[in-house]
């Protein structure tokens, strides 16, 4: 098809969608949103969802498939976080990116989804943060202010903002800069649900530290892979004296005494990688356990109720690569289990990479893992 005739029928497409966009279903009674957040309907989407990075990879062969994507929402996901690791950095860039970045976001509703644009481009911002507040807020509000074109023509229950993903700097530092974004961004998008977290790696135990922004309309995100031994066993993209990629068949749940964590740990001395084996010795010195989890949302619960604002985990999962699979889907279901029972929206990293949603030999959903997430109705008889 033609570019021009494809972008006609994204127009119409669009068009369709905001006609029919309504407020959206009313969050559930059991977990209704917190009193005075303006955004009910959407924060009952972002109960379940998935990460989707690459969708504008260079290479269209590497892109989420319009089945894999339609599969995954008949599959019970809502929500679509949706990385932008390669945002508009001047203003000639900007009217492409736009256009690409306003086609994935219709084709997204259509099919059922609501999307939070995320800014996923720490390492680009790190530097500015680096220099100081006001450089880091004015490089990121360019960057929001060329994305926003593609942004405000969607209903606010359907497209959120998060402001940037793991800020690279101290707290002090992200909350001064995070305010200043926050304000500068209502002036394109004044009614829009912006995606706030504490900086780093966003953990509960600084989000437990956060004080709210005034604004009501903000969504606080959290991330949540603990125990991280075992989330990110045999990871390969660290340092070369990172212990995680000699870690592998560590389970969950798991002792110091397993019988997997000492065979670990026998290799690891053999190996002459004492400090590595120490430090999964010391990781197990309380167990891995579903405790451990409920301890993490019961903290972010506690939180959101205290201030009055929704709290959501939008990056949680466990590598396939060297994990026990039952153990996997065991962690996963442990984390959806907590969530749900503490109202706490969450959504899957990632959607098929390393973390993957998306079965690598059949391309579809990973049966395993909906199930884990999304637990079928069991009947009574």
């Amino acid at each position: 098809m033609p570019a021009p005739v494809r972008r006609r029928h994204v127009l119409l497409l669009a068009i369709l969608i905001l006609i029919v966009a309504g407020g959206g279903r009313a969050i559930s009674a059991a977990c209704p949103a917190p009193e005075g957040f303006p955004n009910p309907a959407l924060l009952e989407t972002m109960q379940r969802g998935v990460n989707l990075p690459g969708w504008d990879h260079p290479d269209p062969a590497m892109r989420p498939t319009i089945e894999q994507l339609r599969a995954v929402r008949d599959d019970g996901f809502t929500h679509i976080r949706l990385l932008v690791e390669r945002p508009p950095l001047s203003d000639e860039a900007a009217p492409a990116f736009a256009e690409a970045l306003f086609e994935q976001i219709v084709l997204l509703l259509s099919l059922g989804y609501t999307v939070t644009v995320d800014l996923h481009a720490g390492h680009l911002a790190e530097p500015y943060l680096r220099a100081g507040p006001d450089e880091a807020q004015a490089f990121l509000t360019a960057i929001w202010r060329r994305m926003a074109p593609a942004i405000r023509v969607f209903g606010p229950d359907k497209v959120a903002v998060e402001l940037l993903n793991e800020p690279p700097t101290d707290s002090a530092t992200w909350r001064t800069v995070s305010a200043g974004l926050i304000a500068d961004i209502r002036r394109w998008l004044p009614e829009r649900t912006i995606v706030a977290s504490p900086s780093g790696p966003q953990r509960h135990e600084d989000l437990a530290g956060m004080e709210p922004f005034s604004d009501r309309n903000i969504v606080y995100a959290v991330h949540y892979y603990d125990p991280f031994l075992f989330t990110h066993q045999g990871a390969n993209w660290g340092s070369p004296d990172d212990p995680l990629q000699h870690f592998a068949n560590l389970p969950f749940p798991a002792e110091l005494s397993d019988q997997a964590v000492q065979a670990n740990i026998a290799a690891l001395r053999e190996n002459g990688l004492d400090a590595a084996a120490a430090e999964l010795a010391y990781a197990l010195s309380d167990p891995w356990a579903e405790e451990g989890i409920e301890a993490a949302f019961g903290m972010m619960a506690e939180w959101g109720e205290r201030h009055q604002r929704p709290v959501v985990v939008n990056e949680f999962g466990a590598l396939t690569f060297v994990a026990p699979r039952e153990s996997r889907l065991e962690w996963l279901a442990a984390v959806g289990r907590q969530a749900a029972a503490h109202c706490i929206g969450w959504t899957h990293w990632d959607f098929q990479d390393g973390f993957g949603l998306i079965d690598p030999d059949t391309g579809m959903p990973d049966p395993g893992v909906v199930q884990a997430l999304i637990p079928a109705p069991t009947q009574d008889y």
